[in-house]
């Protein structure tokens, strides 16, 4: 019986991580974005001084961005993001893929 046990035990250990990275595989990716300001003030003028950070490192990755929002606007998850700021005059962005558990992640508002 004990033999048995152990079975399941690594059939379980072994069966739940392939089965979340197929499940992960099988979500579509989004695009994200958001925008990239050379100061916190141009930053305020689309987002709320909560949502704007100041980004880490020297030279061009230096400066101030506000929230993902997602890039596709016709997206049901895309409804409850911030979207691309108030003014509209972006001059730049930042972009990344998110699909997945980063999807789900985000979604449920986990992590930084």
């Amino acid at each position: 019986m004990a033999g048995r046990r152990s079975s399941i035990v690594t059939l379980s250990l072994v069966g739940v991580p392939l089965g979340a990275v197929a499940l992960a595989s099988a979500m579509p990716s989004q695009e994200m974005r958001r925008n990239l300001y050379p100061d916190r003030a141009a930053c305020e003028r689309d987002y709320s001084p909560a949502q704007c950070e100041q980004r880490s490192g020297g030279g061009v990755s230096s400066g101030w961005h506000g929230p993902y929002y997602y890039s596709n606007r016709t997206a049901s998850a895309a409804q409850s993001d911030p979207g691309a700021g108030r003014t509209g005059q972006i001059t730049r962005i930042e972009a990344s893929m998110r699909g997945g558990f980063g999807r789900i992640g985000h979604a449920l508002h986990i992590g930084g």
